[in-house]
């Protein structure tokens, strides 16, 4: 007969520990100073905050940080900071000018979907993340407006951006999926 009952000890490889460990640092690092606008961006009426945090965790731990350990990188061009049913903007164009974006985009009936509405507001997020500061326009534009110029805060100032755009409606319960728009 074979003895099952005796309990043996999994020697577990340690460096397999320290990567997940350092993917989890590095996916908080990216989104903490994101965090405000992923509890709405993330959030539905039955979610939490913690919910919505955990959900965009699992996106960038599974999409945003490559790499193997110890030599892992961040993707921001696959990283979401909402995720929602309203249309996104058919963007034109782009441009940063020393401390000012301007940014255009279409609207037609066409990209205009189920949820969307001609009011819904636009945020254009500016992320540093090397200096871990963002900031979102302070002014409301709306989907209608076809464009926006914002002046970067003074800590983004000769920074590189990395710029992220969404929208909500008019009650900020409905989001769009975030896109990203480049390194600025």
């Amino acid at each position: 007969m074979l003895v099952i009952s005796e309990f043996k000890k999994q020697v577990k490889d340690p460096t397999r520990k320290q990567a997940a460990q350092e993917r989890f640092r590095l996916a908080r690092r990216f989104l903490n100073p994101l965090y405000p606008l992923i509890i709405k961006g993330y959030a539905h009426s039955k979610c939490s905050v913690q919910a919505a945090f955990g959900r965009a965790m699992s996106h960038t731990l599974n999409n945003v940080i490559q790499g193997e350990y110890p030599d892992f990188e961040i993707a921001p061009a696959l990283a979401k900071i909402s995720n929602g049913v309203l249309s996104p903007l058919a963007v034109n164009t782009c441009v940063r000018t020393s401390n000012t974006i301007q940014l255009s985009w279409s609207v037609t009936e066409s990209n205009i979907k189920e949820y969307s509405q001609w009011d819904d507001q636009v945020i254009l997020c500016a992320y540093d993340i090397i200096g871990e500061q963002a900031a979102i326009n302070e002014q409301q534009v709306l989907r209608q407006d076809v464009r926006m110029t914002i002046e970067l805060p003074s800590i983004l100032h000769e920074r590189p951006v990395h710029l992220y755009l969404f929208l909500h409606d008019r009650d900020e319960s409905l989001y769009s999926r975030s896109q990203y728009l480049g390194l600025f």
